[in-house]
């Protein structure tokens, strides 16, 4: 895997009532910039109100040291944006469990950790291009990419969807905080088909459990006028679910009824 590039680029920066250009490098962060990447996360998480919300600090230096990587984005020489990507041990194990994947696949793996961004600077896409960026460095060596986001983190979900990303089940993480299961597949490429998706509020957890029990996979993220929704498809268009009047054999209730399971309230 190539372990160094630089590339260099504008950003918009919107602060006190301004808006500019600013001109920014990304890299791969090293050993001497550790300090710089655990303060932006510090002060990142410290910003959102949870400083347990990412990961703990030994996962980024663990990253940069070589049990994975970090893309680091720099404007005027400061460290302002951050995509970790982690190949260690413990985190790999955990989305082999994830995905159910043989053991054979563990040295296919790679977790995506985390992306965070300064305020001054969000809105520049910056999530979306350094997956891209991610990606591009780890295949074809790894092609499993594995990541777990919040039911109330809509802006990740919708990246990470649009990104090739497929939710593959629902469960409870990090000591009983509710995580959607993503999965990338980069080798196998499967295909969903998305004409005759089912549609289903991001709370209704049950029936979102009860689709993904029959072989269904999330693939997008709706907005509407009762709030979000994921979309729901089959991964062979051969697959029906249809009785004999027509109507759908799965039928979900698609109710808003409170589900009393820990969630982190933000996973930025």
């Amino acid at each position: 895997m190539r372990r160094t590039f630089k590339e260099t680029f504008f950003l918009v920066k919107k602060s006190h009532g301004f808006r500019c250009n600013v001109l920014c490098k990304m890299r791969l962060l090293r050993k001497e910039d550790i300090s710089l990447a655990l303060s932006l996360h510090k002060k990142i998480a410290k910003d959102i109100g949870d400083e347990n919300i990412f990961c703990a600090e030994h996962t980024i230096e663990e990253s940069i040291l070589g049990q994975g990587f970090v893309i680091g984005i720099f404007a005027e020489e400061v460290l302002i944006a951050m995509r970790a990507v982690s190949f260690g041990s413990k985190y790999v194990e955990e989305a082999l469990a994830d995905l159910r994947l043989p053991d054979k696949e563990r040295n296919h793996i790679a977790v995506m950790d985390f992306c965070i961004t300064e305020k001054a600077f969000r809105g520049n896409d910056i999530q979306h291009f350094t997956f891209l960026k991610a990606e591009n460095l780890l295949y074809p060596y790894r092609y499993h990419l594995h990541t777990t986001i919040s039911p109330l983190n809509n802006y990740s979900l919708r990246n990470m969807l649009r990104s090739g990303f497929l939710v593959v089940d629902l469960k409870e993480k990090y000591g009983g905080y509710l995580r959607f299961i993503l999965h990338k597949d980069l080798q196998a490429l499967p295909k969903v088909c998305i004409h005759e998706h089912i549609e289903v509020p991001i709370e209704d957890y049950d029936s979102q459990l009860a689709l993904l029990s029959m072989g269904y996979y999330g693939y997008a993220i709706k907005k509407n006028h009762t709030g979000y929704s994921v979309l729901y498809g089959t991964r062979s268009s051969s697959t029906r679910h249809l009785g004999k009047s027509g109507e759908e054999l799965v039928h979900l209730v698609q109710k808003k009824a409170k589900v009393l399971r820990r969630i982190l309230p933000h996973d930025f």
